[in-house]
């Protein structure tokens, strides 16, 4: 697909990408899509399909028909502008339509963001000082304890800025979940928020910190099993499934993308069973 593109770059690795698509595209886009319509509409008069398209177009919501000439377009010329700038996004784009007028090009507009490098500095003697702390308050502590301790030190003393975007994301997948709870319980944020003498904002913000405190956790863990150079065999992949006991679950998490995400599991979690071994 031919694309005219533009790549600005903004603070915290965000980047805005404008690009336009020719009209003759999108008109090719809208011929097939109306064709599409006339074989799917049952005219008073007609056999089903065979209305003329003149027809079928002048009694058609013009708008909707674009709206789906836009979903079409947009997730291709969005990729191809991405690979062109050789980006990579952590996150799917807020796109804007610019212009979208019949007989000129259409323009867009696309905000998203990469992940910002990690720079793990002295992680293992954080880890270590972490844990000392640990047992100076309590002894025999379990592992999700004392790593506890060990990831409030590693977000402390890592300097690692994170993309709004990024953190607005988190937080919203979060207060999804709590909103998702509280319909449950037939409550509404403001109720809930009441009940913990807090405003609804002070609920946003906690919620957001909460999201950047797990997504720096996250970045550096995995800064520090490549740092580790932490590899997960299939093997391990076998046994983690085998492991979930219901035949139906086993066959769904046996698929690449199931099993990309629990070697991602795995990894994590031998980068933590090293961090609490420092002690």
């Amino acid at each position: 697909m031919p694309l005219d593109s533009k790549l600005t770059w903004l603070p915290q690795k965000t980047f805005e990408l404008e690009f336009s698509l020719p009209w003759k595209q999108v008109k090719i886009t809208y011929d097939l899509v109306l064709k599409e319509l006339v074989k799917a509409t049952d005219l008073k008069g007609f056999r089903k399909g065979k209305a003329p398209r003149e027809l079928i177009e002048k009694q058609a919501d013009k708008g909707k028909i674009y709206g789906e000439v836009i979903n079409q377009l947009l997730p291709v010329s969005y990729a191809a502008a991405v690979k062109q700038h050789q980006l990579k996004p952590a996150l799917a784009p807020k796109i804007t339509i610019v212009s979208a007028e019949e007989d000129k090009p259409w323009q867009f507009k696309a905000k998203s963001c990469e992940l910002p490098e990690v720079k793990l500095g002295n992680y293992q003697g954080s880890a270590r000082s972490a844990l000392v702390k640990s047992q100076l308050e309590k002894k025999d502590l379990t592992q999700s304890q004392k790593f506890n301790f060990i990831a409030q030190a590693l977000i402390k003393d890592n300097q690692l800025e994170l993309p709004d975007l990024l953190i607005e994301s988190e937080r919203d997948r979060l207060l999804s979940k709590l909103l998702a709870e509280l319909q449950k319980l037939d409550l509404s944020l403001e109720q809930y928020a009441g009940s913990n003498q807090k405003t609804v904002e002070q609920v946003k913000d906690e919620y957001k910190q909460t999201g950047s405190n797990t997504l720096k956790l996250e970045l550096i863990l995995q800064a520090i099993a490549n740092d580790r150079k932490i590899t997960i065999k299939e093997a391990e992949i076998d046994k983690m499934i085998s492991q979930s006991g219901d035949e139906k679950l086993k066959k769904q998490l046996n698929t690449p993308s199931e099993r990309a995400y629990i070697a991602g599991v795995l990894r994590k979690k031998h980068a933590i069973d090293f961090l609490t071994s420092l002690g």
